[in-house]
């Protein structure tokens, strides 16, 4: 219920101009929501009816409230002239991420399969990945390479759009994303996990706080890495 009150503020937020604070509520939803089903083990608490209301919380705080920051970029890239021209529909294609996270969390909720790695790209990545953009902008250092990257990309219309189809192809596709969740320390089954956070950290001490994006472009690649030499692996052929 917390993660869903910091998701509607993040959305308020986003709206009265201050994406930046949003991005920090949206991160602070994702350690919620990864911190919920922990507690609830704990205190065998666990429910159908809070399997949902986590699902319900996930759609506004991972699907709606990034997809008003994309909203955001994408409203601001377009260059508007002329008394009646003050809206446009163009940057209403933002909110497919909030479709396309509907429709993902939906498909979660009906496959029970989805324990130790998920089948496409989780919500929460999704969401902390656009909400880095703006985390990046206000809080790196300026004129730092992906400070500008960052700057130069948001501030076109087509770049945010073709971000928006991507993450939100990636959100429904049959990829297979690693969880962070642990049942062991053994480097055999946690490999991956290990490889993500050592690079993350590398990229962390090399560039700060500007590294925020990275950590989930990182994340995607090393899947998908993962997920071909898994297909690969288990393919008629393969050995």
């Amino acid at each position: 219920m917390l993660n869903l009150f910091l998701g509607c503020a993040a959305v308020v937020l986003i709206f009265e101009y201050h994406p930046a604070a949003a991005s920090i509520l949206i991160g602070i939803c994702a350690m919620l929501d990864f911190l919920d089903g922990s507690l609830a083990r704990w205190l065998n608490a666990g429910s159908a009816l809070g399997r949902q209301l986590d699902s319900l919380a996930d759609l506004i705080s991972f699907g709606l409230a990034p997809a008003t920051i994309m909203y955001h970029f994408m409203k601001h890239s377009l260059t508007v002239t002329g008394p009646e021209s003050g809206f446009t529909i163009w940057p209403l294609a933002a909110f497919l991420i909030a479709v396309f996270s509907a429709l993902r969390l939906a498909i979660f909720n009906t496959d029970d399969k989805q324990e130790t790695s998920f089948r496409g790209l989780p919500t929460p990545a999704n969401a902390l990945l656009i909400a880095s953009l703006p985390f990046v902008l206000a809080f790196a250092t300026t004129g730092s390479t992906i400070h500008h990257t960052i700057a130069h990309l948001t501030g076109s219309f087509t770049v945010n759009l073709a971000i928006t189809l991507a993450l939100s192809f990636l959100l429904i596709s049959p990829v297979r994303m690693f969880s962070l969740k642990v049942q062991s320390l053994r480097w055999k089954e946690n490999r991956i996990r290990y490889i993500f956070l050592a690079g993350c950290l590398i990229m962390l001490i090399r560039f700060g706080l500007a590294a925020m994006p990275l950590f989930l472009i990182f994340y995607i690649l090393l899947s998908l890495t993962d997920h071909i030499i898994f297909a690969a692996k288990h393919s008629p052929d393969g050995s």
